[in-house]
């Protein structure tokens, strides 16, 4: 079972329930069942490890493993002319990627920019780390992963026409004791797109979600650019169509679907709708977040290995 319930018909019933005249009740209770199953549990994680769950301590490893393979792999990149950044586009809401980039020590950016009072901003995204030896100065770029939430977080907060950081999840504790008169009040404050049609109770947060579209699909139609799509089923209409727009315009672009369910419709229906055939879907297992971890842990072994057979060939060629 995952950390966080899955959402079932929630998302139908909510966007029912918001076109109806006479159902404040019925929307109250659908976005506390919501809260209940996809956000409240995010209070563990902020928890010492050995308080945590074992079902979370499962899935934070799996978010690890996921980052230092990936950081290990880009290490590799011995071109100065090809980036080593790497876009973390999510639609979840919850903190498993900051929590584990943050207890690997592997360097991230979240969007927000300030020590005491950080606050989040479309331009903090994009920056390049550097690291300079401290004996011979040599200045050697470093991994960062940019961490892009198209549908916004449990830790974002509004003030004013700022978002900030909410890193102690007060909202989320607040919303948790909210009567039934004050939860709706509460639970709207949150910096989240609802799984409804009528996604957005905040204009600030509807503006900051199509600017991060847009760096989504600036990103797809980079010449060559790659994306790998792990847990998401497409449901969210605006970034399929988006998704496919972009694989039909830019020909030299690929998009791996590690596909979870391989009788999705919506997964064959990209597929056969890329002019370009460059969306391809790998179902050769049911694809969870562990499965695709072993993929890029084997991959990374495989180069790894090459790379010491390479260096044993030069030294016996040297002589040494």
């Amino acid at each position: 079972m995952p950390f966080f319930e899955t959402l079932t018909d929630i998302e139908k019933r909510l966007s029912k329930a918001e076109e109806s005249e006479n159902s404040d009740e019925e929307v109250v209770e659908i976005k506390r069942e919501y809260f209940d199953k996809s956000i409240l549990n995010n209070r563990e994680l902020l928890e010492i490890d050995f308080l945590r769950s074992q079902e979370c301590r499962d899935v934070l490893k799996q978010y690890k493993e996921f980052y230092k393979t990936i950081n290990a792999l880009i290490l590799q990149r011995e071109s100065s002319l090809l980036s080593k950044q790497v876009n973390i586009f999510t639609t979840n809401v919850d903190i498993f990627s900051e929590i584990a980039l943050e207890e690997t020590g592997v360097e991230f950016n979240d969007g927000f920019h300030g020590r005491f009072n950080p606050k989040y901003s479309i331009g903090n995204f994009k920056k390049s780390y550097y690291k300079t030896s401290l004996h011979y100065e040599n200045t050697s770029e470093i991994p960062v992963f940019n961490v892009i939430k198209l549908h916004g977080s449990v830790s974002w907060y509004a003030e004013g026409e700022n978002i900030e950081l909410d890193k102690d999840l007060r909202l989320i504790k607040e919303i948790e004791k909210s009567p039934d008169d004050k939860f709706k009040e509460n639970y709207d404050k949150l910096m989240i797109v609802n799984p409804s049609k009528k996604k957005f109770e905040d204009t600030v947060l509807n503006e900051t979600h199509y600017d991060l579209l847009r760096i989504y699909n600036n990103e797809l139609e980079k010449e060559n650019s790659v994306l790998f799509v792990m847990g998401f089923s497409f449901a969210d209409e605006h970034i399929r169509e988006l998704t496919l727009r972009v694989a039909n315009t830019n020909p030299t672009s690929i998009i791996y679907i590690f596909a979870h369910d391989k009788d999705s419709e919506i997964y064959e229906e990209l597929k056969n709708e890329a002019k370009n055939s460059n969306i391809y879907l790998l179902t050769e297992k049911k694809y969870d977040f562990k499965e695709v971890n072993n993929l890029f842990f084997e991959y990374l072994n495989k180069k790894d290995q090459k790379s010491q057979n390479n260096t044993e060939i030069n030294q016996q060629e040297n002589g040494e």
